[in-house]
């Protein structure tokens, strides 16, 4: 799948690609080196991502792997994933391909950020790829929440303490006195609680991930990384049967979760009626 699309002005063209490991590897680099010709003399900066089924780790003593890569560079196409992406009992190999070709981008001041992240979600780690801009500001659209922490009550609690509500006791008028009681108990509230930014991390959470659920996916993906790197059978079965314990204790999670609100939310219409 090829497409153009446009990001701060700049269009680019992405491709996701999979080639069948049955297929003959040098009709695929015949077809590809075409397509890559014709966006080089373009300038349009591209980024190819897919499972190519190639082993870049080859390179220098595989004929065909070694034109492949070759073709790509001589076309400016710069593999960013050079660690094995994909790793069993007895292999480790580079399948898994990013490249990157940065055409009218060359005289920018960009960076690239490539790599794997160890996952058990597929056998294959997952890739990725950043192109950073080092004078481009971006947007930061975290919600801002308040902090209810032991310290931030206790502030809240000395501003109260100490706030002047003899105007409150001695108004002769109701209103203006609920007036001052409100507005002052506001500048309590808004100084010992201040908005701040959610954190990136607590941004992305779920709301039913709690602190043990975390903990015990960081565990999970201990034992995955150790499995991978010993390619041990023992630590192969610690490490599933850990993942199916912790399958069904997230997905519980989720169900009360949802579950809790739906009730919360017919009880409210009940009591409406």
């Amino acid at each position: 799948m090829w497409l153009e699309v446009s990001k701060n002005n700049k269009k680019y063209i992405v491709a996701g690609i999979y080639r069948h490991p049955n297929k003959d590897s040098r009709d695929f680099s015949d077809q590809l080196e075409i397509i890559l010709e014709n966006i080089s003399k373009k300038k349009i900066p591209c980024i190819i991502a897919g499972d190519i089924n190639i082993d870049f780790a080859k390179y220098g003593v595989h004929h065909e792997t070694t034109n492949y890569v070759n073709n790509l560079l001589v076309n400016n196409f710069v593999p960013t994933i050079i660690m094995p992406s994909r790793v069993t009992a007895n292999t480790a190999t580079i399948i898994d391909h990013i490249y990157y070709y940065e055409g009218c981008n060359s005289k920018k001041d960009l960076r690239i950020l490539a790599g794997n992240l160890w996952s058990d979600l597929t056998d294959h780690l997952l890739n990725y790829m950043l192109i950073i801009d080092n004078h481009l500001k971006t947007d930061d659209n975290r919600p801002k929440v308040r902090l209810f922490s032991d310290k931030n009550i206790l502030t809240f609690k000395t501003q109260i303490s100490s706030t002047n509500w003899d105007p409150v006791f001695n108004c002769d008028n109701v209103y203006d006195g609920y007036r001052y009681f409100e507005s002052k108990l506001k500048e309590c509230y808004d100084s010992s609680f201040k908005l701040v930014k959610l954190s990136r991390k607590r941004a992305r959470d779920k709301i039913w991930m709690t602190s043990g659920l975390k903990c015990s996916s960081r565990h999970k993906n201990r034992l995955y990384r150790k499995w991978r790197m010993t390619r041990s059978t023992k630590d192969a079965e610690n490490y599933k049967i850990y993942r199916r314990y912790y399958k069904q204790v997230i997905l519980a999670a989720e169900k009360s979760y949802f579950k809790e609100q739906f009730d919360t939310k017919i009880n409210s219409v009940k009591q409406l009626e």
